[in-house]
């Protein structure tokens, strides 16, 4: 370990102390827009230069010096240079018809702008804020600190907020209570000029659903129809990536890539401010690059709000070069994360849910049911109805492992409570109407509800399993063994063959489901900017087991007796 800290460290040093390098005529020149001046922000910029990581990937890159005066979003437009590091809101703001950019990597991953308060000021928490200054800067940070105060239920009329001057002096003169900062310069900055971090607070506004996207990898959108240039961003992406995991491994050393560019180096500041940008930056390389859907659509509905009928970017993200960069790496992913992201919003509509809760308790029931034609008593009916409503739910999760943990239905109180009431309900009714359950209205009611209760809890077995990142050939099982597993569990414990395994054809319809749904899925990879191929995979597949099922209803079919099939009834 100690040789491979040595050699990274000479090879890290050998460009400051060796002579010029011969250009090789044949590489791509990039120019790389910074939107701030020379500083640890972009260590892993200038590791990938001095180590030649560019270069390894044909690129010969330039990095342009920003600063408080330039837009690196309008020095891209202007055709000034081919890449913009900048942040969602100057990306958003400075979009047009004729000139609009597109995020294709993402480096900062957590949100860096905070607010900072003065404690000394009166602020001890968000609700202290009422009655003070808060200094802004002239860019997105305004929107920002209004959505705060809105989610902290802050009238906007009870702050007063005012252009601050740069290094957070206003806050260190206790001009202002509190300013906007970013955490790895202007925060820093705050201390070294004399604040004791006990007289200081911190309010992340991404904590209350308010991000803000720092540090996005731009490019003119019209340029992603090149095969080429879609190429050297690739590669430009994987040398950054590089860049910024040998800053990982040694960041004290990397502080001398700085040195060599910044015009005001301050040592203790810059490694400070280095070790803060290494908490904002995906630890995991296969990580690095990815664009938080979730924190874009959160931080673009802000801007959606403002709009006031202005220009709205169409496509302002892409996955497609992350998605290359992931393919040449030899990682192989069957559904792209954008769908995933629309898989998984499928599962937070009310809709959806009460479908799934539907399900649940119509499986409940036929616990219930079966338990009182045992002559159970009122226990063994509750524990019945939840083997059957939850049980194959739970053994999914068991199989998914820790990304399921808590259970469901201990996160979500629904789940036990409604199961319960389904049990009181049912038993008093049969206590007043013995032989309510054995009518034909009543089987016939009983016996549509189980195929749109089966078909729910099949497509949501298969939604989890896909949201959980399982193999695409684990969706179409977990979709069979959420619905089934509970009524396998059921038949255990009263010591009965289940009649699923006898003939009778059951899960193969969630298997066929669960098949349906993995392969439109793959198609719908290719849009990744629209959710309604994913929406209308998730309920053609819903559409299609209630199909199913109700052709076995209809028909009584049943396998073949040389493989199992029987004339026994199901249960």
């Amino acid at each position: 370990m100690l040789k491979k800290y040595f050699l990274f460290a000479l090879l890290a040093i050998l460009p400051f102390i060796s002579s010029g390098h011969a250009q090789n005529d044949t590489l791509t020149e990039l120019k790389i827009q910074l939107p701030w001046t020379h500083s640890s922000q972009f260590t892993g910029f200038y590791i990938a230069q001095i180590r030649k990581h560019f270069e390894k990937e044909g690129l010969k890159v330039k990095l342009i010096e920003g600063g408080p005066n330039m837009s690196a979003i309008t020095e891209l437009q202007e055709g000034r240079v081919d890449i913009a590091i900048s942040g969602l809101v100057s990306a958003w703001k400075g979009s047009t018809e004729d000139h609009q950019v597109t995020n294709v990597a993402q480096i900062i991953s957590g949100s860096g702008l905070v607010v900072v308060c003065r404690i000394s000021s009166g602020v001890y928490g968000p609700k202290d804020i009422i009655g003070k200054k808060i200094g802004i800067f002239d860019g997105g940070d305004r929107s920002i600190v209004e959505d705060m105060l809105h989610e902290f239920s802050i009238p906007l009329k009870s702050v007063e907020l005012i252009k601050q001057k740069p290094g957070g002096i206003d806050l260190v003169n206790k001009n202002v209570a509190c300013v906007t900062a970013m955490l790895f310069d202007q925060y820093l900055q705050i201390i070294e000029k004399g604040v004791s971090y006990s007289d200081l607070i911190v309010i992340n506004p991404s904590s209350v659903g308010v991000p803000a996207l720092l540090d996005g990898v731009y490019v003119n959108t019209s340029q992603l129809q090149s095969p080429e240039f879609r190429k050297n961003l690739v590669g430009f992406i994987r040398a950054l990536r590089e860049g910024w995991k040998e800053t990982r491994i040694a960041p004290t050393l990397s502080l001398e890539a700085v040195r060599s560019v910044s015009n005001n180096f301050e040592r203790e500041h810059e490694l400070r401010s280095l070790e803060t940008m290494l908490t904002l930056i995906p630890s995991d390389p296969k990580q690095f690059g990815l664009l938080d859907l979730k924190a874009y659509e959160e931080e673009s509905a802000r801007y959606l709000k403002q709009s006031n009928g202005s220009f709205i970017p169409p496509n302002i993200w892409t996955h497609q070069i992350w998605n290359t960069l992931e393919n040449e790496d030899g990682v192989f992913h069957p559904f792209t994360i954008a769908t995933k992201f629309y898989v998984e919003h499928i599962s937070h509509l009310i809709l959806f849910k009460i479908l799934v809760y539907f399900g649940v308790f119509t499986y409940a029931l036929s616990g219930v049911l079966e338990a009182i034609q045992r002559n159970y008593d009122l226990w063994g009916r509750v524990i019945l109805a939840f083997l059957s409503g939850i049980g194959g739910g739970t053994i999914r999760d068991l199989i998914i492992g820790v990304d399921r943990m808590p259970f469901y239905y201990v996160k979500d109180y629904h789940y036990p409570l409604g199961i319960i009431i389904v049990v009181i309900l049912t038993s008093v009714t049969v206590g007043f109407y013995p032989n309510a359950y054995k009518s034909e209205v009543f089987k016939k009611v009983k016996k549509y509800s189980d195929v749109f209760g089966f078909s729910a809890l099949a497509t949501a077995g298969a939604i989890i399993s896909i949201s959980a990142d399982m193999p695409w050939f684990w969706v179409p099982a977990l979709a069979a063994l959420t619905c089934a597993g509970g009524g396998m569990l059921r038949d255990i414990v009263i010591n009965q063959e289940p009649m699923t395994f006898k003939g009778v054809i059951y899960e193969e319809a969630a298997v066929i489901g669960g098949i349906f749904i993995v392969a439109g899925l793959i198609l719908s990879n290719n849009y990744e900017h629209s959710s309604i191929p994913v929406y209308l995979t998730i309920f053609s597949g819903m559409a299609l087991i209630v199909f199913l099922r109700l052709i076995v209803y209809h028909f009584g079919l049943r396998y073949p007796s040389f493989l199992g099939g029987s004339h026994e009834s199901s249960h």
